[in-house]
């Protein structure tokens, strides 16, 4: 059922400026379905300001480090938040007023992992906060979300540029082109065979080798394509009837700068390699006719080599599209 009309959005003062909370009926429900196709906070990311509470003896509690709490409201539905050292991923909703400016709220329920964070940090009292939330106000470039029966507010400013490029769209005919270059990714969870378990995969095009096609690099995520070393990095060659692995490589991390055009045809890559107690490395891989070697390795701790990150940022399982096997 939407929001009851009796609802409202109240104000009320709080130390440092006006903030909303929200009241909703006991026992009122919102059925979690997909966000609208242009909600006001459709596609916004957000870095924690504080936690307000209503009881003056609490207060305004700040993180430490804002970086390390984060909430990604993207555009099919899922809200992806960062809670110091753990990750949560579910539904969201919004049902705004007459104001796009205000309105309700809702997080669905949230799953999360569940590791001890290092103190101090606000992860825990957050993570038990956000299914309590009932509504939303932006006011002077921060999102406030207030909580049930004047519980108190949440305040978020807007998250700083990450460099993130990638992409989470699914892509039909790429994952046909990963699932026939990787059989082993068919085999289901739970299957007779022995299952993987669950894959994603995010993905960034550009013109590797200089036909006019857009190449594409994948980073698969998740237990069986992961390692202490990062994830599975795989390049794909766009041809005419679809793509084709060039290579893959088991572990690497992002980002993947490819640099300036040289002589030779194909592009460059350089990719991140850390892991099993190893300095990390930036290594230059150069195309030999068949596929990326390994040409030269230097130190990760100075600049980074020059060129483009074409696939970069740091998502999680959650944050990827799904690779659905099929038969």
């Amino acid at each position: 059922m939407p929001f009851p009309t009796s609802t409202a959005l109240r104000l009320g003062a709080w130390a440092g400026g006006a903030v909303a909370t929200a009241s909703l009926l006991a026992g009122a429900s919102l059925p979690l379905v997909a966000a609208p196709q242009t909600p006001p906070l459709q596609g916004t990311s957000w870095q924690l300001v504080g936690i307000q509470s209503m009881d003056d003896a609490q207060g305004l509690r700040r993180p430490a480090d804002p970086s390390r709490y984060t909430l990604s409201l993207q555009a099919d539905g899922r809200a992806v938040l960062q809670l110091d050292c753990n990750r949560a991923m579910g539904p969201w909703q919004v049902q705004p007023s007459a104001e796009p400016s205000n309105g309700g709220f809702r997080f669905g329920p949230l799953a999360s992992t569940k590791a001890l964070c290092p103190a101090p940090s606000l992860g825990e009292l957050l993570a038990r906060q956000l299914p309590y939330v009932r509504g939303y106000l932006l006011r002077d470039g921060r999102l406030n979300l207030s909580l049930l029966a004047d519980g108190g507010i949440l305040i978020w400013e807007p998250r700083a540029d990450t460099g993130t490029t990638y992409s989470n769209r699914p892509d039909p005919a790429l994952e046909a082109a990963i699932l026939a270059a990787s059989p082993d990714l068919r085999r289901t969870p739970g299957s007779t065979a022995g299952g993987v378990g669950r894959i994603s995969y995010v993905h960034a095009r550009t013109d590797l080798d200089g036909d006019g096609r857009q190449d594409v690099l994948v980073y698969l995520m998740g237990p069986y394509v992961c390692g202490t070393g990062g994830c599975t990095l795989q390049v794909f060659r766009q041809e005419a009837r679809g793509y084709r692995l060039v290579t893959s490589f088991p572990t690497s991390r992002l980002p993947v700068i490819v640099p300036a055009a040289g002589r030779s045809r194909w592009r460059d890559l350089w990719r991140l390699q850390s892991g099993g107690g190893a300095p990390a490395t930036w290594v230059r891989e150069t195309f030999d006719g068949r596929g990326y070697r390994s040409k030269e390795r230097i130190p990760a701790a100075g600049a980074a080599p020059a060129g483009t990150a074409v696939l970069s940022g740091d998502p999680s399982l959650a944050d990827g599209a799904p690779l659905v096997p099929r038969p």
